[in-house]
């Protein structure tokens, strides 16, 4: 009786264990919130970017809104990797001596 007991518990165990391990059974993993804490571009949602700053002597790294017209922005190629201070701009928008800065609108050639 009692190898019955432990053979049912087992076989109860290995079956959770398996459902759990299931790639199709795991949750899908939701990109963060803005002010979200954040190791790299990747993990923060669109128009946001995983940026650095300090608050007096630590370092935060969080997901951060996209830098808009006239805000200082970053212009540093990070790769995945976090910005430091600023995001980078909103699409339609360069950083240029670090603000964003509206492009001119493209003049039709005649």
């Amino acid at each position: 009786m009692n190898t019955f007991i432990v053979v049912l518990v087992s076989s109860l165990a290995l079956t959770m264990f398996e459902v759990f391990a299931d790639p199709d059974q795991q949750p899908d993993v939701t990109y963060s919130v803005p002010s979200g804490i954040c190791s790299k571009n990747s993990e923060c949602g669109p128009n946001l970017c995983c940026r650095e700053t300090f608050k007096g002597d630590m370092a935060v790294v969080t997901c951060a809104p996209l830098a808009k017209s006239g805000v200082p922005c970053s212009n540093s190629e990070t790769g995945d990797e976090p910005y430091k201070t600023y995001c980078s701009c909103e699409t339609g928008l360069e950083c240029i001596n670090n603000v964003c800065t509206a492009l001119p609108a493209p003049v039709p050639v005649e």
